[in-house]
């Protein structure tokens, strides 16, 4: 069949003979009427056979128990018994509706499950309610029964037992009767259907009519205007029956039986039943007609008279007309016009019109939108950046080109306008989104340095005794852009005025170490500061910091030396020490309360806290920097805002630019920036204390020698060094060491070196923005391999790489406010009257929040209650007893009537009944029924018959359910019909008691258990009780 698809392919195989144990032989030693075929017809499946064929899946069967392996059963069943259900699967070609071959279906999906588990509940027993009360004697004299019954609640299921008996009778006696009673009771039949007269019949009376009509006409009329005034008057009757072709009413006649019946059922001759009259047997009827109505007429012009690929269909309609109306049927007519989706035909046709949103450009981005959200003060702030808002119109138009191209330039020009935006049905596009300013750099300078010393303009013309002073700052980083720029930098030197000017001056370059006095290694001392003598003519030699000149200029122009020693403090071991601080403990209270650290010896101090009282958010001015983290190298600072005003209730939340929040023990919260810091390295020394005495660990005997340890206490200090000013004169005090040295040997630790990185600070917006892009930095930090931060200097020196990036982007959400749709109208009321009618409006999200905006309410619907209008309605009253006409029993008719009611549409208000006039202008439908059925036949059971009582009324809805869960069975609802028994010897004529159920939803699982009241002697009360779940 080469490539083709579908059916007429043909599978072939190999075929041969083999031995029983597996080796091959003649093909004559194998039965030749036993060969399988070697070849079979096959379906090839292609891709495109998908559309065209798929499984049909069968409803599951009845779930049938599986064979247990236990021969014994619970005693009890709990939770109900395993099960099997099938169900039949095939696969079909759709369009032809056809099995096909499992196979083809199968290329494309597996075939499902043929079988599955299921659960077959526990037996339920039949349920039925208490005896009513015991009706009145069947018989006004003598001996009767009397009755009294019972109705089904709950059907019986999956083999459970039936029913009980719902009736039961006894003997009643009354007052004995005065006369016989009677044996015999007239009885009716039901009236046949209305059937026309046999054609004989009908001849006959057709002719007999005729001839009284003429002999009426000979006899009783002979003036020639009144047989004129006859003849119209049967040619207006005639005109009129044309007219009324849509009422062809036809007379037909019934029948029914008339019996005498004795009490015990039998039938009996018409004279035991002794009555004057007996009822009628025969009566006219009109015969009942079905609708009739006429052929379909020709499909209407299609409603879509343009072009449309969106919805390219329209509707056609075609209708038909009732030729006969029903008569006496319940059917009604069928539907009289048909719709069906259509498309238009034509070269020509017309594309339809097409709406679209269109938008406007977007506006020129602005900050200040944001912060009037989080601070209407803050609203008129100019030359703002960072992120901002940027909004647009939105508008519907008209969109398809070619619609256009049909109509003439002016046209065209009032298609382009903008039109109502109920016709634009897809989504509406957005009317704000979010921008950046890019913030320029201002220019920013360092502080200014001290005030250098006093000098002249020009050293080498000393005129005058007043000269200047200099201080200088400088450009820290490089301004662009806006008002930045080198050329909007602030001018970087200044000078003022000085008295007694002078070109050289005295400088202190370095303070020495502490040396203690009296030569102990702790205690008061004396530092020796280091000074020079500099060249201070900043003008003229271009030496901004001064150049070192000759110590005898000095002592020439700058006067007497400054003070060369100052006193000092070095601590001892005895010193008054504290522990470090402990960590703050949480605050206690509401506002205002307070928080403590410790430290030894001295005791505790304490520290104010606030906590913010709750309120609309608010947070405070940031606090001062806190000191770096690390006293050596690098390491993080820290600023921060309280919360002083929580949000609650819907309130604006509090604005953050990428901090860092966090919850204090207490639940506040508070707002951290971090940016990194450096501390110098250089300000600590470590200062020592004297070498122990050697202790000797390995001995020498007879050298008395060896190897040993010395030790002693290592403090760390700050330091301040100073250089020797001038060396001591021939008898002077010598300078002391500044190398320390001791014969014995020291333990040295080799310590190694490596960059570590601070963590990065929070995000760095310019002053002036809000949110949008900033920077995010951090610090190199030289870490000692006993975790100590020391000078950058040591990893450096060691060429140590640098991998790390120290600078990266960031962004700051810029924080959008919801907002609304405006309310709808209110919408119509849900009833039409009474008390639980609402009516709702609602509102649309148009912007959503972003960032720290506000966020939107969960209320987006608003209801309330209709204006209160009472509820009027017709309701059917209650049925009139069997009346049976002529006879004492058999077929009779019962009535009932119609009424007006109010109720406030409640399900537990009961209605009442009120004058009929405030129902005037309600269609007269009763339970969703127009048609009103006021009367209807009944039986009326003879004396002696026994019969069926009228149907209960329907239990409640009932699931099937194991241990108050659902097994998806459905509800059932259930009634049923007693039998009442007039004569014992009629007991074998009794039709049985009958039950009826249906399906319903909205069921709940009941649960029926024995109760017994406690005991009362030797009796007790037994009952039956239902659960809800």
């Amino acid at each position: 069949m080469g490539d083709a698809c579908g059916p007429g392919g043909i599978q072939t195989r190999a075929v041969w003979c083999a031995h029983a144990e597996g080796w091959t032989t003649l093909h004559t030693n194998c039965k030749q009427a036993e060969r399988p075929s070697n070849q079979q017809q096959c379906f090839k499946v292609c891709d495109w056979h998908k559309e065209l064929y798929d499984w049909r899946l069968g409803p599951w069967n009845q779930c049938q128990p599986v064979i247990s392996k236990s021969l014994e059963k619970p005693l009890e069943c709990v939770k109900g018994e395993e099960g099997i259900q099938v169900r039949e699967i095939t696969c079909i070609q759709k369009d032809k509706d056809i099995p096909a071959e499992d196979i083809i279906c199968e290329y494309f999906e597996p075939k499902p499950l043929l079988e599955q588990a299921c659960l077959i509940p526990c037996q339920q027993d039949c349920i039925v309610s208490e005896f009513s009360t015991w009706s009145e004697c069947s018989k006004t004299c003598g001996s009767g029964l009397q009755h009294r019954t019972r109705h089904v609640v709950a059907p019986p299921q999956f083999g459970g037992s039936g029913c009980p008996n719902l009736t039961e009778f006894q003997v009643c006696q009354s007052s004995p009767c005065e006369a016989e009673e009677s044996m015999y009771s007239l009885q009716v039949g039901p009236w046949s259907a209305c059937a026309m007269p046999h054609s004989r019949q009908a001849r006959q009376a057709r002719r007999r009519g005729k001839n009284k009509e003429r002999d009426k006409d000979r006899k009783g009329v002979k003036d020639p205007e009144a047989r004129e005034l006859i003849k119209k008057k049967r040619n207006r009757n005639r005109q009129n029956r044309q007219e009324n072709k849509y009422w062809d009413i036809q007379i037909g006649y019934q029948t029914r039986e008339v019996m005498c019946i004795n009490k015990t059922g039998k039938a009996a001759d018409l004279s035991f039943c002794q009555q004057e009259k007996l009822p009628m047997t025969f009566q006219s009827c009109v015969i009942a007609k079905e609708c009739q109505v006429s052929e379909w007429s020709e499909w209407s012009p299609c409603s879509k008279t343009c072009h449309d690929m969106a919805s390219p269909t329209g509707t056609r309609v075609r209708t038909r007309a009732i030729r006969q109306f029903p008569i006496g049927s319940e059917k009604e007519c069928p539907e009289l016009e048909e719709k069906e989706p259509c498309v238009s035909q034509g070269d020509g046709l017309a594309p339809c019109a097409m709406y679209g949103w269109r938008t406007t450009e977007w506006t020129e981005c602005r900050v200040d939108p944001l912060l009037s959200q989080q601070d209407k003060r803050r609203g008129n702030q100019t030359a703002l950046c960072g992120g901002g808002v940027q909004t647009r119109e939105v508008y519907c138009v008209q969109v398809n080109e070619n619609l256009l191209s049909h109509v003439n330039a002016q046209k065209d020009k009032e298609a382009s306008k903008p039109v109502d935006l109920k016709l634009c049905t897809g989504p509406i596009p957005n009317t704000t989104q979010l921008c950046h300013i890019p913030c320029p750099i201002e220019c920013e300078v360092s502080p200014w340095s001290a005030w250098g010393p006093c000098t002249y303009e020009n050293c080498n013309d000393q005129q005058g005794k007043k000269g200047f002073k200099l201080r200088k700052r400088r450009i820290t980083n490089e301004p662009t852009g806006g008002s930045g720029g080198t050329g909007n930098c602030p001018h970087l030197l200044e000078a003022i005025p000085c008295e007694e000017p002078s070109c050289y001056e005295w400088k202190a370059v370095r303070l020495g170490d502490c040396e203690p006095d009296n030569e102990k290694e702790c205690g008061p001392g004396t530092q020796v500061q280091e000074v020079v003598c500099i060249n201070s003519d900043a003008i003229t030699c271009r030496k901004q910091d001064g150049g070192q000149a000759g110590i005898h200029e000095c002592f020439q122009y700058a006067g007497p030396v400054p003070a060369l020693t100052q006193a000092c403090q070095i601590p001892c071991q005895d010193d008054c020490q504290f522990t470090s601080w402990s960590k703050f403990s949480s605050c206690n209270g509401d506002c205002g309360a307070v928080r403590t650290r410790k430290r030894t010896i001295v005791g505790y101090i304490e520290e104010a806290c606030i906590i913010p009282c709750p309120s609309d958010c608010k947070l405070s001015e940031w606090s001062n920097w806190s000191r770096c983290s690390k006293s050596c190298g690098s390491g993080v600072k820290v600023r921060s805002k309280w919360l002083r005003e929580k949000p609650y209730n819907g309130g604006r939340p509090c604005p953050k630019l990428d901090h860092v929040n966090q919850i204090t023990e207490n639940h506040v919260f508070q707002v951290y920036e971090v940016v990194p810091c450096h501390s110098d390295c250089n300000q600590y020394i470590w200062v020592t204390e004297p070498w122990s005495i050697c202790k000797v660990t390995f001995v020498n005997m007879r050298d008395n020698c060896g190897e040993g340890v010395q030790t002693r206490k290592v403090s760390n200090f700050r330091q301040r060094s100073a250089d020797p000013i001038r060396q001591p004169a021939d008898e002077g005090r010598s300078c002391p060491d500044t190398v320390e040295k001791e014969p014995c040997n020291l333990n040295k630790n080799c310590y190694h070196y490596d960059y570590n990185v601070t963590d990065w600070s929070t995000c760095q917006l310019s002053e002036k923005a809000v949110c949008g892009n900033g920077i995010k930095t951090r610090m190199l930090d030289c870490v000692r391999s006993d975790g100590k931060s020391v000078d950058l200097k040591y990893c450096e020196e060691l060429g140590l790489e640098k991998n790390w990036q120290m600078n990266t982007s960031c962004v700051v959400e810029c924080p959008v406010n919801c907002q609304l749709s405006d309310w709808s109208p209110w919408s119509e009321c849900s009833q039409t009257c009474g008390l639980t009618g609402k009516m709702i409006r609602r509102r649309t999200v148009t912007q959503p929040f972003q960032g720290d905006g506000r966020p939107c309410p969960s209320l987006m619907d608003q209801s309330k209650p209709c204006p209160v209008k009472p509820c009027y309605r017709w309701q059917y009253g209650q049925w009139s007893p069997c009346q049976v006409q002529e006879a004492q029993c058999g077929e009779g008719m019962r009535t009932r009537n119609i009424s007006c009611v109010v109720s406030d549409g409640s399900a537990d208000d009961f209605s009442k009944v009120v004058d009929e006039e405030f129902c005037a202008d309600i269609e007269p439908i009763i339970d969703g029924n127009k048609k009103m059925i006021l009367e209807e036949t009944c039986t009326q059971p003879c004396p002696g018959d026994c019969y069926l009582k009228d149907w209960s009324s329907w239990s409640l809805c009932q699931l099937t359910c194991v241990n108050s869960e659902d097994l998806g069975f459905g509800g059932i609802q259930v009634r049923s019909r007693a039998v009442i028994i007039q004569e014992l010897e009629n007991q074998h004529l009794c039709p049985e008691q009958t039950l009826e159920t249906k399906s319903c939803n909205d069921g709940q699982c009941y649960e029926y258990k024995w109760m017994a009241s406690a005991w009362k002697g030797s009796s007790r009360t037994v009952w039956c009780q239902r659960y809800c779940y």
